[in-house]
C-alpha cells in the first residue's frame, strides 16, 4: 500500500505528464492527490521539493539503475542506449513525463539544476563506461572523444523518448535498430 508521500509524488507526476510542470501547483496537487495542504506540507516544504522527488523517483532512479548496474566490462554506446530504452519499454520511465520535465526545465533554471544534479552520477558512470570501452578498442585519444560520443548516445535516447511521446505512428523497433547500428559505428578508430 502506498504511503501519503508516495501518493503525492504519483499525483504530481500525473499532473506534470498531462499538463506540464507549470500546472502542478500546490492546489492542483492537493486535488489530484486527494490530500490536505497540511499533508502536502508535512512531507514537502514546497512545490519544487515535490517536483525534485518526481524527477528522482520517476526518472533519475530508473535511469541510474540502468547505467550503474554492475556489468562485466564497460558498456558500449549501443548498450547504454539499449539500457535506457529498456527501462522505458519496461514502463519504469514514462516518455511524456520526461518531455514535460525537459520543457519545464527550459523555463525554470532551478528545475534544470535539479535535473542536472539528479543525473550527475549516471552521467559520470556513462562516461566511465564509454572511455573504458574506447580504450579497449584502441581508439586514439579516448578521453578527447568520450564527451561527444556520450552526447550522441544521449541524443539518440532523447530522440526515442520525444518521438515515443509525440508521434503516434513511431516505429520504436525500427528506430532502435537504426540507432543501435549508428552507435555501434560511432566510435570506430
Amino acid at each position: 500500500m502506498a504511503t501519503k508521500r508516495e501518493d503525492i509524488v504519483e499525483a504530481t507526476a500525473l499532473l506534470i505528464k498531462r499538463q506540464g510542470v507549470h500546472a502542478a501547483s500546490i492546489s492542483a496537487i492537493i486535488a489530484e492527490a486527494n490530500a490536505s495542504a497540511g499533508s502536502i506540507y508535512h512531507h514537502f516544504a514546497n512545490k519544487n521539493e515535490i517536483v525534485l522527488e518526481v524527477a528522482r523517483a520517476k526518472l533519475a532512479e530508473p535511469l541510474r539503475a540502468a547505467v550503474l548496474t554492475p556489468v562485466a566490462g564497460p558498456l558500449s554506446p549501443a548498450q547504454i542506449f539499449g539500457a535506457i530504452v529498456g527501462v522505458v519499454r519496461a514502463g519504469a520511465v514514462e516518455p511524456p513525463l520526461i518531455v514535460q520535465l525537459w520543457a519545464g526545465s527550459y523555463v525554470d533554471p532551478e528545475l534544470r539544476e535539479i535535473l542536472h544534479t539528479q543525473f550527475e552520477d549516471a552521467r559520470v558512470a556513462m562516461y566511465r563506461h564509454l572511455e573504458e570501452w574506447l580504450v579497449a578498442r584502441g581508439v586514439p585519444d579516448p578521453a578527447d572523444r568520450v564527451d561527444a560520443i556520450a552526447r550522441v548516445t544521449l541524443g539518440q535516447a532523447m530522440g526515442f523518448l520525444a518521438q515515443s511521446t509525440l508521434d503516434p505512428g513511431f516505429d520504436q523497433d525500427a528506430y532502435v535498430a537504426e540507432a543501435t547500428a549508428l552507435l555501434d559505428a560511432v566510435a570506430r578508430p
